[in-house]
């Protein structure tokens, strides 16, 4: 009897729902808070719409750990999973070259000119455990995420923006938002376009409000060809904002501080509930984005380290 997939994207689609429904504009904050989970064995931190499933499961059960591994990693480690215990699964891609008889007429001539097989990607997927799961593990505890900003805080984020370069306009209307760079534009025209607009800082709540609002804009910054090129999926407005707000709320557990919502998010809700309810596809494609747009942002910081 065949084994059946998991519905790790049904499951992703009903948990997020579910926070739309009962959290509303503030359905980021939750998860945002459980900070990165990582892989005990690679150390690396778990992407895209994982990073949302596996810090869902983590505070669904309110368990302490947000380290992962299969079972065959935590046995590697030496270390036993206990008994009754349940997996979660994660997805990953994994590239295949293609068959030759599944080749069109035009990959079969291209084939026969370089000796190479086209390639597709197969989702594939895992089981994997939490820290809390494991017999006599002693895992390190999830830290707590800054809700009030220091003077530390401030410094680490503003240099985290600086290093982009992204261009900050402050306090010429009440609006936060993106300009985009004008197609075609000269060098005169550089001064009112590929922005970014806030108001105030002492017009926000608080610091922590700012910086959230900031992040969400700095998320919209990377849609250009250069950076991240996410003006060539035609996104429209309701959905390129829900790929800001993931992106935002990534950016946050990264930075180790707690997510505010964005009131104005509220008239998005229903046009989100919608596009996922959908399709799994969309789900797939927004947290991939996103995940797209943080990256971009943390090879910048790399690159200014470079320079520096």
């Amino acid at each position: 009897m065949k084994k059946a997939k998991p519905n790790v994207m049904k499951d992703m689609q009903a948990n997020i729902i579910k926070l739309m429904q009962t959290e509303g504009d503030n359905w980021t904050k939750s998860w945002v808070e459980v900070g990165l989970p990582r892989n005990v064995k690679t150390k690396k931190n778990y992407r895209g719409g994982n990073l949302f499933y596996l810090n869902f499961v983590v505070q669904d059960n309110k368990w302490k750990s947000n380290e992962w591994g299969t079972f065959k990693q935590w046995n590697d480690l030496g270390y036993k999973i206990k008994k009754g215990s349940k997996g979660s699964s994660v997805y990953y891609w994994e590239l295949r070259e293609k068959k030759l008889a599944w080749l069109t007429e035009g990959e079969k001539a291209k084939y026969q000119a370089t000796k190479k097989l086209p390639t597709y990607l197969l989702q594939r997927f895992a089981t994997v455990f939490n820290g809390v799961q494991i017999e006599d593990y002693d895992f390190a505890p999830i830290k707590k995420h800054k809700t009030e900003l220091d003077q530390n805080d401030i410094i680490m984020i503003e240099k985290f923006i600086e290093n982009t370069g992204a261009r900050i306009i402050h306090g010429t209307d009440n609006g936060a938002y993106y300009v985009k760079p004008i197609k075609g534009m000269g060098s005169d025209m550089s001064s009112i376009s590929d922005y970014i607009h806030l108001p105030n800082k002492e017009d926000f709540f608080s610091d922590l409000d700012y910086y959230c609002t900031k992040l969400h804009e700095l998320t919209h910054w990377t849609m250009t060809k250069e950076r991240t090129d996410r003006v060539a999926e035609k996104l429209d407005y309701a959905t390129e904002e829900l790929v800001a707000e993931i992106g935002s709320a990534f950016l946050c557990a990264y930075l180790g501080i707690s997510k505010t919502p964005r009131k104005d998010h509220a008239k998005y809700l229903n046009a989100w509930i919608e596009r996922i309810q959908d399709s799994e596809k969309a789900l797939t494609k927004a947290f991939t984005l996103a995940q797209k747009s943080l990256d971009c942002l943390i090879e910048m910081q790399v690159a200014e380290e470079k320079v520096a």
